[in-house]
C-alpha cells in the first residue's frame, strides 16, 4: 500500500483534520479513528497524542516523512504534525495500523 496516496484518498473522499489542536480536541472527544504523527513532531505532543491514543483505543501510525512530507502528502501547502481521520473515505488507512 502507498501511505501517501492513501493519505490523499482519505483527504479527498474522507473527513480528516490537520493540526495539532483540533486533533487533541476531537481524540479527547473520542471521535477519531486513526492518528498519524509525523516523524519530527515535538515530544510534548508526541506524547500526549499517544497518551490519548492509549486511553481511547486509537490506533496511531508514525508517519516516516517530516510534518511537511506530511503536508504535502495531504495536499497541503504547509507542515502537519499530526493528522487525524475521522473517516477514511475510499482510502485504505485504516488497515496500515491491522494486524
Amino acid at each position: 500500500m502507498n501511505l501517501n496516496e492513501e493519505i490523499r484518498k482519505a483527504v479527498e473522499s474522507g473527513k480528516v483534520v490537520l493540526g495539532t489542536d483540533r486533533s487533541l480536541k476531537l481524540l479527547r472527544a473520542g471521535k477519531v479513528k486513526m492518528v498519524l504523527l509525523a516523524s519530527n513532531c515535538p515530544e510534548e505532543v508526541r506524547r500526549e497524542v499517544e497518551h490519548l491514543s492509549r486511553l481511547f483505543g486509537v490506533p496511531l501510525l508514525r508517519y516516516s516523512g517530516s510534518s511537511w512530507e506530511l503536508g504535502e502528502a495531504a495536499g497541503k501547502p504547509f507542515a502537519v504534525n499530526v493528522f487525524s481521520v475521522l473517516d477514511p473515505g475510499n482510502s485504505h488507512l485504516l488497515s496500515a495500523v491491522e494486524g
